[in-house]
């Protein structure tokens, strides 16, 4: 599972470098091969899940500290749309340390939110709570990559804290 740190530091970065050089270098990864199985795990213990502007809007309000900042993964794909990741509590105190995201009210987040509300949202488990709503790009989303190659992330399950 990813954490805070892992985000502050940049870590995560390295992770998303090193998983989209395999999710890109195969069409489709079979169960059982090392690989698929490194990724699949690793991008699970996100517990990504697809979520609307109005389930946003509540982790948001729920928050005690909101921050916004580039999604993550621009950083690999710099030509890709400027879309923006509101960061919640500890990983908003975090980011906004490094230099990474700047502290914003709940309205200024739902500003972004409903600015970026055609965009679909994803919800990431960092540190053992959703603490990371990114407006993805598909094509350069390492979720995305990951379930075009057959590694199934967007399961079945739906956590009750979304």
């Amino acid at each position: 599972m990813s954490t805070t740190d892992d985000y502050r530091t940049g870590k995560i970065v390295e992770g998303i470098r090193k998983a989209e050089m395999v999710l890109d270098s195969r069409s489709a990864l079979a169960a059982g091969d090392p690989a698929f199985e490194r990724i699949r795990e690793k991008i699970v213990a996100f517990r990504p899940v697809w979520i609307t502007a109005e389930q946003a809007a509540e982790l948001i309000r729920q928050a005690e500290i909101v921050a916004v900042g580039e999604r993550v993964c621009r950083a690999l794909h710099p030509e890709s749309p400027v879309t923006q990741t509101v960061f919640l509590d500890e990983l908003a105190e975090a980011m906004a340390e490094a230099g990474k995201a700047g502290i914003v009210t709940a309205a200024a987040a739902m500003q972004v939110v409903n600015r970026q509300s055609r965009q679909r949202f994803i919800a990431s488990m960092v540190s053992g709570r959703y603490l990371e709503l990114c407006a993805v790009w598909p094509p350069d989303c390492v979720f995305c990559k990951a379930e075009r190659a057959g590694v199934r992330c967007f399961g079945e399950h739906r956590d009750s804290r979304i």
